[in-house]
């Protein structure tokens, strides 16, 4: 598979973020006053405008404001700007220190000890290392059902409390004192301080959520310990956060606050912007992303990130592995991207994408190869024909294809429905749902063929394998394959990286073979940003960053 131009530059990137938070006996510096990492460019018009408010839309409400309860982009979008936990990403997609000023990691690479910085809750409260093991635990209490709890399985104890078979306090995260949090890997993880970056870790007021269960639905009682801290949030409407005076690094904030408002509508979000009511879009409509990538007006940077559609292995037609094979091949993807998605996207013929960069060199996808042909419609028809034949149908089962509500989701499912009517002879009905809802439904393994965007949560191949073992909060299909798990298992507790890359690669290709998706195309941000605005950090792998924005005065 040739790699786009543009791909180097995600696949070093990643890179850094690993090489980082590899090695022996590791420590992380304090970063220095006044040269705060990730210090974004002065801002066009000369001096920032420390009073201007940045103006985004969200498009939808956020599932949930509670660190691990949340786990999508856009609850993620808020979170990060209002919280923060023992490290943040810096420009350079490189963990640095946060909550923690400085860390130490053993020689055998499984034992971390954070020591805290002074750093105070919006409500005034000290951040401890109590609220941090109150955290990671409350990640993995069984009883909540956090969908990301599996992020913390990499702790020794994790796993066996999150599934039934241990106890919180086999969990081994443990504050030493208030300033020191001491946490314990069951294997060496060189990339666990990236995955510590995602919202998932932030701490939780301990204090808070013992005596307010439902401390983070409103703005009132939300406590945070970020940037940013909530003033205002109308539930389906809008959010406003602004300058967090107690945060540590306050300095750096160069402006007053976000207002997000929340419109679903490519066509008015595009407006919105061109008339100054937003100052940043992450997309663009369809019908003119080509003339706006062309023109310099929108930009285009690598993600790695896939677009799918999920096939739930036990609702038929899809419990039959030649029918989903048959739907993954039915498409034609190149033409999709050339003239729906247009945003200079790759076909996706495996699962993994590019960006992960091979511990001998090269990138996993590249070394990977492709599983499957795009647009092999012959393939498509025999295989179908098989698939239904072996189940003893002449009529196929009704198809269902479900995303949630958006021009462009709508517009690329429209297109799949005419490929497969086209191409198959099937007949697939299009439902929408709003994206909370469909989130709802999808996590609860309700639907039967559903729309998907995978962005890594941090910078390793295994984060897109593990989603799919059996009964794992992410598989949402059923999907269950006994070697598979097995792989991916011991591919979590193997130290030697070329040999953990070649069993990713087998992991990988026993996944193919399943189908249990139909990939579609491997992702790449389209946004516009206005003039006056600079710093916005948009990570590879990793949620936005507005910490270091910039507005200049008009």
């Amino acid at each position: 598979m040739k790699l786009q131009k543009g791909w180097k530059l995600l696949s070093s990137a990643a890179l850094a973020a690993v090489l980082t938070v590899t090695g022996c006996s590791q420590s992380a510096a304090p970063t220095q006053p006044g040269a705060a990492t990730g210090q974004s460019p002065q801002a066009d018009g000369g001096q920032a405008d420390m009073a201007a408010m940045l103006k985004l839309n969200l498009k939808t409400e956020p599932p949930s404001l509670d660190p691990p309860k949340g786990f999508d982009s856009t609850s993620n979008e808020v979170l990060n700007a209002t919280m923060e936990g023992l490290a943040r990403l810096d420009k350079d997609h490189k963990p640095q220190p946060a909550m923690a000023e400085k860390w130490t990691v053993s020689e055998d690479g499984k034992t971390y000890t954070f020591t805290l910085r002074d750093s105070k809750w919006s409500n005034g409260d000290p951040v401890t290392a109590q609220d941090f093991e109150f955290a990671f635990k409350r990640i993995l209490d069984p009883n909540n059902a956090f969908p990301s709890a599996f992020l913390a399985y990499y702790i020794a104890g994790a796993e066996e409390y999150n599934t039934g078979k241990g106890s919180a306090d086999g969990v081994l995260v443990k504050a030493i004192d208030d300033k020191t949090l001491e946490v314990k890997l069951k294997a060496p993880a060189g990339f666990f301080l990236h995955i510590l970056t995602q919202a998932t870790f932030f701490p939780v007021n301990k204090k808070v959520a013992e005596s307010n269960p439902k401390w983070a639905e409103n703005a009132s009682s939300l406590v945070t310990n970020g940037p940013f801290k909530m003033q205002d949030w109308v539930h389906d409407q809008s959010v406003k956060v602004v300058k967090n005076d107690g945060y540590w690094d306050k300095d750096s904030v160069k402006y007053a606050g976000i207002d997000w408002v929340m419109v679903n509508d490519e066509n008015t979000q595009y407006q919105m912007y061109k008339t100054g009511q937003l100052d940043m879009v992450q997309t663009v409509p369809n019908d003119m992303k080509k003339k706006l990538i062309d023109s310099g007006e929108a930009k285009v940077e690598p993600e790695a990130s896939i677009y799918y559609y999920r096939m739930n292995t036990k609702m038929p037609p899809f419990n039959n592995v030649n029918i989903r094979k048959a739907f993954a091949l039915a498409i034609d993807r190149q033409s999709l991207i050339d003239n729906v998605v247009q945003g200079k996207q790759s076909p996706a013929l495996a699962h993994i994408p590019t960006g992960f960069p091979e511990p001998t060199g090269g990138d996993f996808r590249e070394k990977g190869g492709d599983f499957i042909k795009d647009n092999d419609i012959e393939q498509a028809k025999a295989l179908l024909k098989k698939g239904m034949e072996e189940e003893g149908w002449t009529t196929l089962p009704p198809v269902t294809m479900t995303y949630n509500t958006s021009d462009a989701h709508k517009s690329i499912a429209q297109v799949l429905q005419e490929m497969y009517k086209k191409n198959l002879g099937v007949d697939v009905k299009l439902e929408n749902k709003e994206w909370k809802v469909f989130l709802a439904d999808q996590r609860a393994r309700n639907l039967q063929f559903s729309r998907s965007t995978i962005p890594a949560d941090y910078g390793d191949p295994i984060n897109f394998l593990e989603l799919y073992v059996t009964d794992h909060p992410g598989n949402r299909i059923n999907y269950s394959n006994k070697e598979y798990d097995g792989l991916v298992e011991k591919i979590r507790n193997t130290a030697d990286e070329t040999e953990r890359f070649k069993l990713m690669h087998d992991a990988e290709k026993i996944f193919m073979d399943d189908m249990p998706l139909v990939p579609i195309y491997f992702m790449t941000k389209v946004f516009m940003d206005q003039p006056n605005v600079k710093g916005i950090i948009r990570h590879p792998v990793g949620t936005l960053d507005f910490k270091w924005v910039e507005i200049g005065k008009k």
